[in-house]
């Protein structure tokens, strides 16, 4: 009789799936644009890339729409840059691309600067799993998973992951801007660890809000002292 715990190590080895990290190629795994072409990351090489795993079904407005309505924010924003928004969801037994197509619409998204994409659920999974999105059903249609914007540099490579959706579109665009080859924003940096500190410490995004701010007043309170001190040697 094969001993049960044996057997349960093999079988997590067995479907233990590595979570890539900074520096590693973001896989190609096939997905379905809302187009219903056949996509995958790999294509959009030469872009930088935010990537963010939602569903269309989500009820919670602080969840899934309110990270799509910051994408619709970012599309805005973007420019000439070379950035791609991509946003894959978590359901792909019912977000079809004709669900995602009706669902970009409701956010105003361009095809051209913002895909949605589905896939085989097994695809899916993997892809969410690999770039560190943990999932779970709690009841038929309702899905608990954790938040995170994922930024890919042109060459295809994981640059960041920033946990949670407290993060403000400016904070994302610069990170991908870099991403893409422009100059490092340290006060976006500064900025983002702001936000993960205060909501690793259970803060409100109004909380985030407050403390981004005071940081952005001594940052330029500094920036004049400094100014001031020169100007009076």
């Amino acid at each position: 009789m094969v001993n049960a715990l044996a057997f349960a190590a093999v079988l997590a080895v067995a479907t233990f799936v590595p979570q890539i990290q900074p520096g590693d190629t973001v896989p190609s795994i096939p997905l379905l644009d809302q187009t219903g072409h056949a996509f995958s990351i790999g294509q959009l090489r030469g872009n930088a890339v935010i990537v963010s795993f939602i569903y269309t079904r989500c009820a919670d407005p602080n969840m899934c729409p309110l990270v799509s309505s910051k994408f619709a924010r970012l599309q805005r924003a973007i420019g000439v840059n070379p950035i791609h928004l991509l946003e894959i969801t978590l359901d792909p037994g019912y977000d079809t691309p004709r669900v995602l197509r009706n669902y970009g619409r409701a956010f105003g998204e361009d095809p051209k600067r913002w895909t949605l994409a589905t896939g085989a659920p097994g695809s899916i999974d993997e892809l969410a799993t690999r770039m560190g999105i943990a999932t779970q059903w709690t009841r038929p249609g309702t899905l608990v998973h954790t938040e995170a914007a994922i930024v890919v540099d042109r060459e295809g490579r994981l640059v960041q992951t920033v946990d949670g959706n407290a993060w403000t579109p400016d904070q994302l665009l610069a990170l991908a801007r870099e991403a893409g080859g422009a100059q490092p924003s340290p006060l976006a940096r500064v900025m983002l660890w702001l936000t993960a500190a205060v909501q690793s410490c259970g803060g409100s995004q109004g909380a985030v809000n407050t403390l981004e701010g005071l940081a952005l007043l001594l940052l330029i309170a500094g920036g004049i002292g400094t100014l001031l001190l020169r100007a009076t040697r």
